[in-house]
């Protein structure tokens, strides 16, 4: 993992490129420029044209900080390394400053500084002006807590990330790909460990702080502070608090890790039947230990005793005399499981550990069910509108269907009473030629046909016609015909008796199992020592039976509210939260009702049944939340391989965190492939510093502002901290004391 960098000692854009010198007659507080000017296409010469300065600005808006390190409220920053500010525009740092730039040296109209909190230094607010507003002064001393001005130029740069492409410029990248750029402010002042700091962007002119602090602007382009001054009150356009630790840098906190196995106990935890009921018979093998979401690698599994199925098998279906619920049941079409059932149906109901995992899903949803059921109805949409609209046409079909019978069966043969009495079909769309008005007219008993008939003959309707008409009066197509004009997608025989709703949570399930039972996420997290790295595997077992768990209660829960839901619906299919990681959003389970009956539990996952799971306890993380964690495979037992060679770099696809120093990181590897047994020769996992964030700190050895012509650009270069990153053999990992 690199990243390419390019730095530029300042940037501009527009007219203030062309800034020169002042003129003696000028305000040097403002930038200065001649420009050509001409009306109605008569030329005017040359015009001098003032632009806003320093004194011009008394806020930023917040939305130009992209990033701050450290973040804000960091504890334990490196005291050898500089704090930093990012701003989105990449000419922002030097848009006001009223001078052009001098052998590329181009100082800045405001930049980053970082106090100390102590006695005499104060951060407050003036309510009367809506600032805020930096105080330094006695016992507490500004030379010694404020950089030197005279060197603000070197202290500000733009940074342009990934190579250039042939033939493009640095300027064109500023200028169609604003993306690739940001405009950075560093602050040098050397921080004390173990210190807690107010750092604040503040103006680097005399008179922007004037400007600032509501104060008469001063003359000249004088600097906001000198090096002699020990009392200076500045304003404030974005500010944040940080301390400093000591030995808590990347480096010390890497090397203070332990890569060990996973103690004994840690993923387990003993499972007790007291108070359950079921009674062991005398000499019975005791139920085996209870497995958590996360185990030691290799833990195996061990089947119940075949008491504990045969006491359970009875007490549970879906029938009235059934005690506890078949989980899994309608999804499996199954009203009971007998003892001797082979497949996950009988693992998951007739194993109390399971059956336990399964209570755990549903305490969860009963923790959170207002919330689910919320969603459902909102993913239902209209639902109810039209259900009861389809209930409504169930009613007029029947009441229909018997006025149908009554009314108009057993008229005559003939059919002209039928077509009569149905006169107002004529406006309908079912309705036949023999509906319509002209055919009435001509078929009454004294219309013009019957008058000139001799002997009058009665005028028959063809018993097809009939037939036609007859179906036309049909409840059961007209009610139809008439709720699929006010339907969609729901016409003729595909028009459903009541429509109904699969709501789908692709919430990962493992964040709430660990903010209501952590201990059985991980239990025995509480073995693993400070400061160690251990590999664990997942559990498959338990994601099925708590996602199966999860589906059967929140069913149950809607069904009760009346929510017309599909049958055999799965609704929660994600336990591990791959949220941000390089998994593809797979369902950890594919839908119940898909599950293989003759399967076992740890089969019905998808994909490898038991993933390598990497979890860290210690202080990195929590210090260095942004650290990279990820798997290079091996080129050999002690060298990785080219990681810019494809399918050499493994991404956690999915992680989370139990507690505030426990956090976890899943791979789409296995215990065999990450130590080498059957992909040798195996991989290796990697800590690295956050290789997109730069960080800055003093070199190792000289002055970073040495020698001639040195600018911006050259000094970021020389702070630059190249990101440290630590590899360690699965092998190792899994086999070290």
């Amino acid at each position: 993992m690199s990243s390419t960098y390019h730095f530029l000692p300042w940037a501009r854009e527009g007219l203030a490129n062309r800034l020169r010198a002042p003129e003696p007659d000028e305000d040097p507080r403002r930038g200065h420029v001649t420009v050509s000017a001409s009306l109605n296409e008569e030329p005017l010469g040359e015009v001098d044209v003032a632009m806003l300065g320093p004194g011009d600005v008394t806020g930023l808006a917040p939305h130009q900080v992209l990033r701050t390190d450290p973040p804000p409220g960091t504890l334990g920053f490196e005291p050898d390394h500089y704090p930093t500010l990012d701003l989105d525009s990449p000419t922002l740092p030097w848009l006001f400053t009223p001078l052009p730039p001098a052998a590329d040296r181009l100082p800045p109209w405001l930049c980053l500084v970082a106090v100390r909190q102590q006695p005499g230094v104060r951060l407050r607010t003036d309510g009367l002006r809506n600032t805020t507003v930096l105080e330094i002064g006695a016992p507490a001393d500004a030379r010694l807590e404020l950089p030197d001005l005279t060197h603000s130029w070197a202290w500000a740069h733009v940074q342009l990330v990934g190579a250039l492409a042939p033939g493009e410029s640095a300027a064109q990248v500023l200028r169609q790909a604003p993306e690739r750029t940001v405009a950075r402010l560093v602050c040098p002042t050397p921080l004390r460990p173990d210190a807690r700091y107010h750092a604040c962007l503040v103006p680097t002119f005399a008179v922007g702080r004037a400007a600032g602090l509501n104060l008469p602007l001063p003359d000249g382009t004088g600097p906001a502070w000198t090096s002699t001054d020990q009392e200076v009150t500045l304003p404030v356009y974005h500010h944040w608090e940080f301390s400093t630790g000591a030995g808590h840098s990347f480096a010390d906190l890497v090397r203070a890790l332990r890569f060990r196995p996973a103690p004994e106990g840690v993923g387990r935890r003993p499972f007790d039947l007291a108070g359950s009921g079921l009674t062991a018979p005398a000499g019975a093998t005791p139920l085996p230990a209870f497995d958590g979401a996360l185990v030691r690698p290799g833990s195996g599994h061990t089947d119940p005793p075949a008491w504990v199925r045969q006491a359970l098998a009875p007490l549970v279906g879906t029938g009235p005399g059934s005690a506890a619920p078949l989980y899994g049941g309608e999804h499996a079409g199954r009203r009971s499981v007998p003892p001797g059932d082979p497949g996950w149906l009988a693992e998951l109901n007739l194993d109390p550990r399971y059956r336990g995992v399964a209570g755990l899903a549903a305490a969860v949803v009963r923790d959170r069910q207002e919330d689910l059921v919320a969603a459902a109805w909102q993913q239902a949409g209209d639902v109810r509108p039209v259900n009861k609209l389809l209930a409504t046409s169930d009613l007029a079909t029947t009441v229909n269907s018997t006025l149908h019978a009554r009314r108009l069966t057993g008229l005559p043969a003939d059919g002209l009473t039928l077509t009569q009495l149905t006169a107002p079909l004529g406006l309908t769309a079912g309705a036949g030629v023999v509906t319509t008005t002209a055919y009435r007219r001509v078929s009454r008993r004294r219309g013009p046909i019957a008058r000139r008939a001799a002997p009058p003959a009665p005028v028959t309707v063809a018993p097809a016609d009939v037939a036609a008409l007859t179906s036309a009066l049909e409840p059961a197509r007209t009610v139809k015909q008439r709720v699929a004009s006010r339907l969609t997608g729901a016409t003729g025989t595909d028009q459903p008796d009541r429509v109904r709703i699969a709501p789908a949570f692709p919430t990962p399930m493992a964040g709430e199992l660990a903010r209501l039972a952590p201990q059985f996420l991980l239990p025995g997290a509480d073995r693993i020592p400070p400061d160690s790295v251990v590999a664990l595997e997942t559990n498959p077992r338990f994601v099925a039976a708590f996602l199966a768990g999860l589906t059967a209660e929140l069913a149950s829960e809607l069904r009760w509210r009346d929510f017309p839901l599909a049958d055999r619906a799965t609704l929660f299919q994600h336990f591990w939260d791959r949220r941000g990681q390089s998994g593809d959003g797979t369902p950890d389970v594919p839908p119940i009702d898909q599950w293989p009956a003759d399967r076992r539990l740890d089969k019905v996952v998808t994909g490898d049944p038991a993933r390598l799971v990497l979890a860290v306890r210690g202080e990195l993380l929590r210090r260095h939340p942004r650290t990279a964690v990820y798997a290079v495979r091996a080129a050999s037992r002690t060298v990785p391989a080219d990681e810019t060679v494809a399918g050499t770099v493994a991404y956690p696809i999915f992680g989370g965190a139990l507690g505030t120093d426990l956090r976890y990181f899943g791979f789409d590897l296995t215990q065999d492939q990450a130590t080498g047994r059957t992909d040798a020769p195996g991989w290796f996992f990697v800590f690295a510093e956050q290789p997109t964030e730069t960080r800055f700190g003093p070199p190792p050895t000289g002055d970073p502002l040495a020698g001639a012509g040195v600018t911006a650009a050259e000094v970021a270069r020389r702070t630059l901290r190249l990101p440290l990153r630590v590899l360690i053999h699965a092998a190792d990992l899994l086999t070290a004391d």
